[in-house]
């Protein structure tokens, strides 16, 4: 893309066009000279801001660098180093064996359990035990259905793990279990299904209940590699819940492991001492005033102290209409002494100072000192959300709801509250689906006067799922949200939503996913959906976290580009396609170079794929003049990554050379030519990388007799 990402100080609305608030009519603000609002929203702005803000304000929205890092692929082959150490130091439980035997036996074997019980970690050890340490193991998608499964080719001495499967079941399912189980063995490959309980989905396998060891001590020891003396390690496991995650039980190994005294491990991982200030706080019994106090900075903190009483207001208004507060008669007891006339002022923000829970903050923001409300410590976010989950009715909730939709006619606030309804969604995800997600995301935003009001509130509801995948309970959930909104029989604003999010952090963290539902909505007929869907390849191609990633955009649209191409049936999905690939040339990374030149110059192996692609958009009528432009832009972009670029350049005009006809390469040289002329093209970068490029053509052209 080359439109320029937003500033901090601009939000874009999901159509693409500038947030404007519900007052008033949109059309009658704009300038008559102003331009036309976009056809359909710019994904990779959308993405460029979403994660330009979350990674400016950070600690702000409660996940910590670390966790935004780590959400990387959950689908695909699993990387060697990952598999290694999730082997190195596994301790075999008492179901191990059973699960071992049986997998050997049918190919297949589903292992049941609670979250947090090792079940990923187990599965991986199952085939590496049974194919060896050097083979492949792949992860599968979680929303392949039964049959899709039962249709997969599956590769020879290969594992597959398919955790958390929830695809769908089908009344075949007897005999799509025994195609899987028949596949597999011809393949001498194995599969190990994971899943929280036992379901009709796995049924016809055979399924192992899955417990970790009882004897957390061994676990720590083993993993420790013997780094640890016997009575830290007992400290430990005395201090431990019953319901600890096995994720958990190796942070607190790698807490002691870089020297913290076993106490704090087990704090700082359980995040005890917020966990029982917030449970201790709300035991006390919190006025109104209090818990107005404490909602406010638990969706949006780092507000100033004027604007957060301005929106504590606004709470406290929204409040009164569903839970009234008691008259002073009726609270009061009847011999209570009448208060004096005249209280003392209200001291609302010495109040807040007061609160064990809060902080005033004072911080210098651009050579301004300010001072910010905010929960004194982030991780008491989550527990406080909790707490309210656990204790709080449906009518204080309905004021949160009403409250936040106010809140949303300014669209600064968006980040915020997404990635509070996130964190709130891992207590009461009911909640958040029931009168958020639900609701909002089937907004269509076409009326006026309300029409910018209802899309933020949509593009909210993707910002919530993509601040779920930070989460690595909630990323699965956030996928089946995303996964409804593309199925059939959702709503126009719900693909709208499933296109973005897809094309998202949640197609960094499931790729497959992302590009299956993607190249699903691009079907779709209409003057939005389809073009949207088709454009957000590029995002996704953004989105990826690595080369690996971006190949696997490429790769997948290149695969559809072959099999549609000349066939007279299925002419408008190639055009599908080479538009998608079009998409993905023209993107842009932050700092508005074409980001498929970086990649083809990180991957050098690349370049006959990448001609093919580039070779029939060159020849094809409706796209060809956006991809002259397209190819000129990454020919000028070469100079950023490599310091070779003519190199790079030859080798693509080599294989142009062997696709194009001579005529198609004297066009091609023509136009190329016209383009350099051009006044903002009128400088030596990309003018001797065209020229390389065209000279390699030649010689190709040359050497093939044509």
């Amino acid at each position: 893309m080359s439109e320029e990402v937003p500033g901090a100080g601009v939000q874009a609305g999901d159509d693409g066009q500038p947030f404007q608030p519900a007052e008033g009519h949109p059309e009658a603000n704009r300038r008559k000279d102003a331009p036309p609002p976009a056809e359909h929203p710019p994904v990779n702005q959308l993405i460029n801001l979403f994660l330009s803000n979350v990674e400016a304000s950070g600690a702000n929205f409660g996940f910590d660098q670390a966790s935004r890092a780590s959400r990387q692929m959950v689908s695909g082959p699993i990387p060697r180093e990952q598999v290694n150490r999730l082997t190195r130091h596994f301790v075999e439980p008492e179901p191990f064996e059973e699960a071992l035997e049986a997998l050997r036996k049918r190919a297949v074997v589903t292992l049941c359990g609670p979250d947090g019980s090792g079940k990923f970690t187990a599965a991986v050890n199952l085939l590496v035990r049974v194919l060896g340490e050097g083979a492949p193991i792949v992860r599968l998608s979680l929303t392949r259905s039964l049959r899709e499964l039962a249709d997969h080719q599956f590769d020879r001495d290969t594992g597959y793990v398919l955790p958390g499967w929830f695809g769908a079941c089908d009344q075949e399912a007897e005999h799509h279990w025994e195609r899987v189980e028949g596949e597999l063995r011809q393949q001498g490959s194995f599969l190990v299904v994971t899943s929280p309980e036992e379901s009709r989905r796995t049924a016809m396998t055979t399924r192992i209940q899955w417990s970790p060891p009882d004897d957390k001590g061994t676990l720590i020891r083993e993993y420790a590699g013997g780094g640890l003396t016997d009575a830290d390690i007992t400290k430990v496991v005395e201090a431990l819940p019953e319901d600890l995650t096995m994720a958990c039980l190796i942070e607190i190994t790698d807490l002691l492991i870089r020297g913290l005294p076993p106490e704090e491990a087990v704090s700082s991982a359980l995040r005890g001492a917020a966990k029982d200030q917030v449970h201790d706080w709300f035991e006390q019994g919190p006025t109104r005033e209090q818990i107005l106090d404490i909602t406010v900075p638990a969706f949006l903190p780092g507000l100033s102290e004027r604007r957060f009483g301005q929106c504590r207001e606004l709470l406290k208004t929204a409040l009164a209409k569903t839970v009234p507060e008691e008259s002073v008669q009726e609270s009061e007891p009847a011999d209570r002494p009448r208060r004096p006339a005249e209280e003392a002022f209200p001291q609302a923000r010495g109040r807040r100072w007061e609160n064990p829970l809060i902080r005033i903050r004072q911080v210098i923001v651009d050579g301004r000192p300010r001072r910010l409300v905010e929960l004194r410590e982030a991780e008491a976010q989550r527990f406080l959300f909790a707490e309210m989950a656990r204790r709080f009715d449906e009518h204080f909730w309905d004021a949160v709801r009403a409250w936040l939709e106010d809140l949303l006619i300014e669209p600064e606030f968006s980040l915020h509250i997404a990635a509070g309804l996130a964190r709130l969604a891992g207590s009461s995800f009911d909640e958040v689906e029931g009168s958020y997600l639900e609701p909002w995301s089937v907004a269509a935003g076409r009326e006026e006067p309300a029409r910018s009001h209802a899309r933020q509130k949509r593009l909210t509801t993707v910002h919530v799922l993509w601040f779920m995948c930070f989460d690595e309970d909630m990323a699965p959930v956030a996928l089946r949200v995303a996964a409804g909104w593309a199925a059939q029989g959702s709503t126009v604003g719900q693909k709208y939503n499933a296109i973005i999010a897809f094309s998202g952090i949640l197609g960094r963290l499931y790729p497959i996913e992302a590009v299956k539902n993607l190249w699903q909505l691009t079907s779709n007929r209409g003057a939005v959906l389809g073009p949207l869907a088709i454009e957000a390849f590029g995002g996704l191609f953004l989105s990826q976290e690595d080369a690996d990633g971006r190949v696997r955009v490429v790769q997948f649209l290149a695969s559809k580009i072959r099999k549609h191409r000349g066939v007279p049936s299925r002419v408008e999905t190639y055009g599908t396609a080479l538009r998608a690939m079009l998409a993905v040339y023209r993107t842009d990374d932050p700092q508005g170079r074409p980001l498929a030149a970086q990649l083809l110059c990180e991957r050098p192996g690349l370049v006959d794929i990448v001609g093919y692609t580039w070779s029939v958009l060159l020849v094809n009528r409706p796209v060809r003049h956006a991809a002259l432009a397209a190819l000129y832009a990454n020919l000028d972009a070469l100079r950023d990554h490599t310091e070779e670029p003519e190199l790079i350049a030859q080798r693509l005009g080599d294989v142009l050379g062997g696709l194009l006809t001579k005529d198609q390469q004297d066009e091609l040289a023509k136009d190329f030519t016209a383009l350099a002329e051009r006044p903002a093209n009128r400088r030596n970068r990309a003018n001797t990388v065209a020229a390389a490029l065209l000279a390699a053509i030649e010689r190709a052209q040359r050497r093939t007799g044509d």
